[in-house]
């Protein structure tokens, strides 16, 4: 074999082992233009998370020359902030309270949505992994068993939640089943003794709405053992909170509506404030006055709940707090200032803010 046919057939084998755009499309399962828009990461153009995923996915185990070129093109590292949506605004000020902490530490930070799937949870480890990302905070995990089994010690993590001691992550916590409590004995001081609690889907994949009842219930059972807790909930689909936004306070509208006739009952507490709106528009609608012949709790002390048409009594839940103390203990991750070795848990405490939205009960109830 003479040198220019060796030279040949190295030029040839080189050509063939070369991954283009078209081999990432294909494994993709996308077109090229996408290929190229994503990992380029082209300015007014967007595209679903699990897109952005198998694009880096298919780039990364093909070996694409460019495909850690999109990820933090200015060297900037990058935080994955996971919430089940942004319409409520407990999570819209958790994010903007971590986006803040961010900015003082130098990354940036990249919104995923889950709307309480496993399969959108799981996506989003993914997508951290696949895109290089420094971290990923979940703002609440719907599936803390099946995600953090997916999760490996390479990629910091932090998970904000109820207040639970076996999982195996660092976590910013908060004891829901003391909140609960703390509703509990405010409508036993007032006199209350038939209350309803509102909620959206009640099951295990929602612990921190379970452990909220749960306290009211015990609490409440204790102080007033005559007393009665009616539940009403109604189960929500992830598909059904994306396409709605506004499903929080129609649950709270809709099942308020079904206990006007129960004439025992004269306080609502509801499973949040977004909820909780709902309950007050049943109640206004149907003639009645809050706090004269309803009162009305919520949880989670969102910023509208101070305003002067609502001032509704509820659960200050330190939602900025959270969100900057998530972010400090990522970043101590991150840079090695912590040990991969330990995990850090905070717990906030509670504090009921009490507004106009209750008062004693009325004449007869």
């Amino acid at each position: 074999m003479t040198a220019e046919t060796s030279s040949k057939s190295r030029s040839r084998h080189t050509a063939a082992k070369k991954v283009t755009l078209a081999h990432v499309a294909k494994a993709a399962g996308v077109s090229q233009a996408t290929v190229s828009m994503v990992l380029n990461g082209r300015e007014g153009v967007s595209f679903a998370d699990e897109t952005i995923a198998a694009v880096f996915a298919a780039a990364e185990s093909l070996g694409y020359r460019n495909a850690r070129r999109a990820v933090g093109c200015a060297n900037v590292p990058s935080v994955l902030v996971v919430a089940p949506n942004v319409t409520n605004p407990y999570y819209s000020t958790v994010i903007q309270a971590m986006q803040q902490a961010a900015a003082l530490k130098g990354y940036a930070t990249s919104i995923y949505t889950t709307y309480r799937s496993l399969e959108s949870e799981l996506a989003a480890l993914r997508l951290a992994r696949n895109m290089g990302m420094a971290g990923i905070i979940f703002a609440m995990l719907a599936h803390p068993e099946e995600v953090l089994e997916k999760a490996d010690r390479k990629l910091p993590m932090v998970v904000i939640g109820d207040r639970r001691q076996d999982l195996n992550v660092d976590t910013v916590e908060l004891n829901n089943y003391d909140a609960g409590s703390l509703i509990a004995r405010h409508m036993h001081d007032l006199g209350h003794q038939h209350l309803a609690y509102i909620s959206t889907t009640l099951d295990q994949a929602n612990p921190i709405r379970m452990q909220r009842l749960q306290g009211l219930r015990d609490t409440f059972a204790q102080l007033c053992p005559q007393g009665t807790v009616l539940v009403k909930s109604r189960d929500i689909t992830p598909e059904t909170e994306l396409e709605n936004l506004q499903i929080e306070h129609i649950v709270g509208l809709e099942l308020t509506r079904k206990c006007l006739d129960d004439k025992k009952i004269t306080a609502f507490v509801a499973v949040n404030d977004m909820v909780a709106y709902g309950v007050i528009d049943a109640v206004r609608g149907a003639g009645f006055t809050i706090p004269g012949d309803y009162s009305v709790c919520g949880f989670d002390n969102i910023f509208p709940s101070g305003f002067a048409g609502v001032a509704l009594t509820t659960v200050e839940h330190y939602m900025r707090d959270k969100g900057r103390n998530a972010l400090e203990i990522l970043h101590n991750k991150i840079s090695g200032a912590a040990s991969d070795r330990n995990i850090t848990r905070v717990e906030y405490s509670h504090k009921l803010i009490t507004r106009t939205s209750t008062a004693a009960p009325r004449a007869g109830g």
